[in-house]
């Protein structure tokens, strides 16, 4: 019983004294006229010791209500006052932060309003009550005795039965009520539907977690008010219980319909929430799992429970703010896959669709003069030096001098995409494929998902390794194939042109766990551009400006390599009965034939001269094999690996070293750039 006792305190009191306040950023309250009542004291401290202060209201000559936050001084001033206090003014000022006693400020209460120490002074049918009748402060409404009613006062109607009544003040969870699942709910509610208090979203304790206001600044994530972020079924909380992580908060919902989306069929916007056409498989063939089917993958994405997002039949959607439309799959081994293959809106201009080009287009005359990502094209003139002389380059139309395999492309004005493909299909598919022999040479597969029966090595062994990271968690695996350059799966970015202020690469660590020890060895790195490849390939191309940090060596073009070679596959990412794996690991694995690699899978997936599978001896994973290491495959995203006699599938990056080398020579590195 003792034990159970002292868990039961530990559990409920307050880790952080910033609990109690509600922040309000570049805020600084001034007087606006001289009040001898309005008292300041200032102290250069530590933030948590300023809060801790003005909470205890120790060694203060005045009740603390708020406290303002200098942060270019690191100098604290408590204040007997607050933002609603009279003859006091609220100005910007950058340098400070603001925080104020929710007890204080806020019109609304949770429970019995115990601790409401608003300044409401009018009962439920706005009948005042004098400032003599009761010791409290003024003639505010308050709750001395926890009446179940909530805070109350004694009246100035002399009548026996009027002697005192309520004030009527809400429950936090009323004053702003929920549509569809709450995501845009911005209210006061702060208390878990158990009662347990929230924690705060800008804290780490008692839970780690990753959403940070900063790091998602549109999602309302202020103080610890309950929220939905993540697109669960309702919004919730962390809570101050060490023991309970999260819990859904309880709030009211709105008796009104929300205001209809701008919905669209063809094509999605922005991340593709309003999305309500009828696609219903993967870039990679796999049909969608229905949404109210629990077979293969369970999941919390009934219909039901997300009346707003048109959970239908097995079309691909986005019901939690994800970076594309999605779906649950019908592969037990793959759970869920973006639809990337979904067009965006305005991606395309009114050309005709039906333009084709056969071979690798380098006879294409069209008109089309707008890349994929809808850039228009620049005039082939801008460029004569390199392409005089060549017939069909007097406009800007897409055109194809170089015979790029991957089909037309053209010029951009555009300093961040100089150069891209345009959006011109080939007339007939024609499987074309150059072969070459790799002689003994090693080779290297970087594989996002999962390293399964490998084991642990040092950044030695795969010092040309890099964690994408998103936000602070490693988001994706990386290759740096040469100075500035890293070679990666084009689904680890939300777009083609993404926010890149949420990314950030980390070079020279075999840990991506934060402050592991050989962080301080390793190089942070802002990416500077993200360059998809061509389509049908996911890959991608990222500048990472780095210093000192070895390659690894690309392929021969169209080079291929003998079935049974014995290749290794380097990443991090989860381990099969671990979870969560923070270091490098790498397992050998050897390829197998294309042919062969599409009859263990039974015929269910196309495996064409892009592709290149390996492993499925064991229940391992994917791939070298010499002294020297080249790059040979990237992971197919979304298709699963560690299955016995079937194999996993990955981008055959000889197939695509045109395009590298393009890249290459169209964007030279910063030194090289004047």
């Amino acid at each position: 019983c003792c034990c159970s006792l002292m868990l039961t305190c530990l559990s409920s009191q307050k880790m952080n004294a910033l609990q109690d306040y509600q922040r309000t950023d570049s805020i600084k309250l001034v007087l606006a006229s001289p009040d001898p009542s309005h008292l300041t004291k200032s102290r250069k401290l530590p933030m948590a010791r300023c809060a801790r202060a003005c909470s205890r209201n120790k060694k203060l000559p005045f009740t603390c209500r708020a406290f303002l936050y200098d942060h270019k001084k690191r100098k604290c001033q408590w204040l007997s006052f607050d933002r609603n206090s009279p003859g006091i003014q609220a100005v910007q000022n950058f340098n400070f932060d603001l925080y104020q006693k929710k007890d204080y400020v806020r019109e609304c209460i949770v429970g019995t309003g115990q601790s409401y120490r608003g300044r409401r002074s009018v009962t439920v049918d706005g009948v005042l009550f004098p400032l003599s009748r009761i010791r409290l402060l003024r003639n505010y409404c308050r709750n001395p005795d926890n009446s179940t009613v909530g805070p109350w006062c004694f009246t100035m109607d002399p009548r026996p039965h009027m002697r005192h009544q309520h004030c009527g003040i809400p429950q936090c969870s009323q004053v702003e009520c929920i549509t569809c699942n709450g995501e845009d709910y911005r209210g006061p509610m702060d208390h878990s539907e158990s009662g347990r208090e929230c924690q705060r979203w800008d804290l780490d304790e008692p839970h780690k977690h990753l959403y940070h206001p900063k790091r998602y600044p549109d999602r309302g994530l202020e103080d610890n008010y309950c929220r939905n972020p993540d697109g669960r079924q309702r919004p919730w909380c962390f809570t101050m219980d060490p023991n309970t992580p999260w819990e859904y908060c309880h709030i009211k919902t709105c008796d009104t319909a929300p205001k209809p989306a701008e919905e669209t069929t063809e094509c999605y916007q922005g991340r593709g929430e309003d999305y309500r056409g009828s696609m219903d498989t993967t870039p990679t063939g796999l049909s969608c799992q229905h949404w109210d089917s629990q077979y293969p993958h369970n999941h919390s994405f009934v219909p039901q429970a997300y009346p707003c997002k048109d959970l239908k039949e097995n079309y691909c959607r986005n019901p939690d703010g994800r970076e594309f439309p999605w779906c649950f799959t019908t592969d037990p081994r793959v759970r869920t896959m973006f639809c990337t293959h979904i067009p965006q809106c305005g991606a395309h201009n009114s050309a005709d669709l039906t333009d084709c080009y056969e071979g690798f287009g380098e006879n294409y005359q069209g008109d089309l003069s707008r890349t994929r990502s809808n850039l228009p094209c620049a005039p082939w003139s801008d460029h004569a030096n390199r392409w005089r002389g060549m017939p069909g380059l007097e406009g800007n139309a897409c055109r194809n001098p170089d015979k790029d395999k991957n089909g037309p492309w053209c010029y951009t004005n555009n300093t961040a995409v100089r150069w891209d493909y345009c959006s011109i299909k080939q007339c007939e598919y024609r499987g074309v494929w150059l072969r070459g022999e790799l002689s003994s040479v090693g080779c290297f597969v970087h594989k996002r998902p999962r390293i399964v029966g490998g084991s642990p090595v040092s950044i030695t062994d795969g010092n040309w390794m890099v964690s994408i990271q998103k936000g602070s968690m490693h988001w994706c695996g990386g290759s740096l194939i040469r100075e500035e350059w890293v070679l990666t799966d084009q689904q680890c970015f939300s777009s083609c042109v993404p926010d890149l202020s949420e990314y950030r690469v980390w070079l020279g660590i075999s840990s991506v766990e934060e402050g592991a020890p050989d962080w301080s060895r390793g190089q942070e790195v802002s990416i500077a551009q993200v360059i998809c490849g061509p389509d049908g390939s996911s890959l991608a191309l990222i500048r990472a400006p780095a210093e000192s940090i070895r390659t690894i060596q690309l392929p021969v073009f169209g080079c291929s390599i003998p079935e049974g070679t014995v290749c290794r596959m380097y990443g991090w990412g989860e381990t099969k009965g671990t979870g969560h794996d923070e270091v490098l690991k790498a397992v050998n694995l050897p390829i197998v034939s294309n042919e062969r690699c599409q009859n263990l899978h039974k015929g269910n997936l196309h495996i064409s001269s892009n592709k290149i599978c390996a492993g499925g001896r064991k229940n391992e994973g994917v791939c070298e094999d010499g002294d020297i290491k080249v790059i040979v495959g990237v992971s197919v995203h979304g298709r699963g690996c560690a299955r016995t006699n079937q194999p996993a599938i990955f981008i055959n990056v000889p197939f695509y070293t045109h395009w590298i080398y393009k890249v290459f020579k169209h964007y030279p590195t910063t030194r090289d750039t004047p």
